[in-house]
């Protein structure tokens, strides 16, 4: 359902689209800041983690006396500006010889206030520098963070975004399909490139059927939403068997990795090693969901002890996985193909990001076989 927007403090995002359900999300992001210093946003691309952070701040601005600002990393790719960066949207101005994120903490020491750090996994060690810092360093100042994995420090508390949007199913009875999150937003965005599509009885079961093979993921459908100008639903389903070549009308003014299916999941297969890579190729085979011993018997070599997944530090393959412990999947969007790889086509404007030294995290994934056929 959409949302009106709360009064807003002139440093966040300024909404141009509606926002589509998450109240969930949006009561557990409130209730975790009135308790936690850090809270970290994660889920994997495409699924709403900035707006959702927008949102967020925007209900607890009140809060905090000295305001809300929001730090933007997206289109920043060396770790030695996040600093700056964070300096940028606080309005400090600082000449002294100190370290940049001394000067920081001083200058913040005696404030109330929340920082927003948007987009922190091309960044994770710069940024997990960035927020301990006022964490140590001072008691007024929360941090609201968003990635595609978590920063690993000891004081964070995760939400997971911000899992895709729940789907029903297209077999099933779709009724009340019209208060569906993912429908609703196909609808809405829909309505936007050809006035008067709505949801009937007559469509809800092909939209239900296209969201479901989309596995609810706001970028897909948004885009998929976009081909409405020119083909019916139908038309649509139809070419979803080539999705990293059809889902390729987002906005000119988003950002490059935003505006293609192909290039959001190949942004998030370059920030994984290449183990971790590996592990998201053997995931891929599994269709529905799968535990944990599931995916170690995917993932382990026949003459390794099958650890998959019992690293120690952040990785961002665990972006791929938005569930839990006891049930994750690797969404249909993001599944890799083995005959084309998503990372093979990038758009030229989106630099890949710098690729994280292997951790204790990836060494699980060194010993793995090769999904079959």
């Amino acid at each position: 359902m959409g949302g009106s927007a709360p009064r807003r403090d002139p440093q966040l995002p300024v909404e141009t689209t509606s926002f589509v359900d998450r109240r969930g999300e949006l009561t557990q992001g409130r209730e975790l800041m009135a308790r936690a210093r850090l809270v970290t946003l994660t889920g994997p691309g495409g699924v709403g983690r900035t707006r959702l952070a927008a949102r967020i701040a925007a209900r607890v601005q009140r809060a905090f006396p000295d305001g809300v600002r929001f730090v933007h990393l997206s289109g920043l790719h060396d770790p030695a500006l996040v600093p700056l960066a964070a300096a940028d949207a606080l309005g400090l101005h600082d000449h002294s010889a100190q370290p940049p994120l001394d000067a920081l903490v001083e200058q913040v020491r005696d404030r109330r206030l929340l920082l927003v750090v948007d987009d922190c996994e091309h960044l994770a060690g710069a940024c997990a520098r960035l927020v301990a810092a006022p964490l140590h360093g001072t008691e007024g100042v929360r941090v609201l963070a968003t990635s595609r994995h978590r920063l690993g420090l000891t004081e964070e508390h995760l939400l997971e975004v911000v899992r895709p949007l729940p789907v029903p199913d297209p077999d099933g009875d779709l009724s009340a399909a019209e208060g569906c999150p993912a429908l609703t937003l196909f609808a809405d965005r829909a309505t936007a490139v050809v006035p008067g599509v709505r949801l009937t009885p007559d469509n809800r079961a092909l939209v239900a059927r296209l969201c479901h093979r989309l596995d609810g993921l706001p970028l897909a459908i948004e885009l998929a939403a976009a081909r409405m100008r020119v083909l019916d639903v139908d038309q649509l389903l139809d070419r979803l068997d080539d999705r990293y070549r059809f889902l390729t009308t987002g906005s000119p003014a988003a950002l490059p990795r935003l505006q293609a299916l192909r290039a959001a999941v190949a942004w998030s297969h370059d920030l994984c090693t290449g183990p971790e890579q590996l592990v998201w190729a053997r995931l891929s085979v599994l269709a529905g969901s799968f535990d944990l011993a599931t995916a170690e018997a995917v993932c382990a070599d026949d003459t390794a002890e099958p650890d998959a997944g019992r690293g120690t530090g952040p990785a961002p393959a665990e972006a791929l996985l938005p569930g839990g412990a006891g049930a994750d999947r690797v969404p249909r969007p993001a599944r890799r193909r083995r005959a084309r790889r998503p990372a093979d086509r990038r758009p030229s404007g989106d630099r890949p990001p710098h690729r994280r030294r292997p951790s204790a995290s990836s060494a699980s994934a060194t010993a793995v076989r090769s999904p079959p056929g």
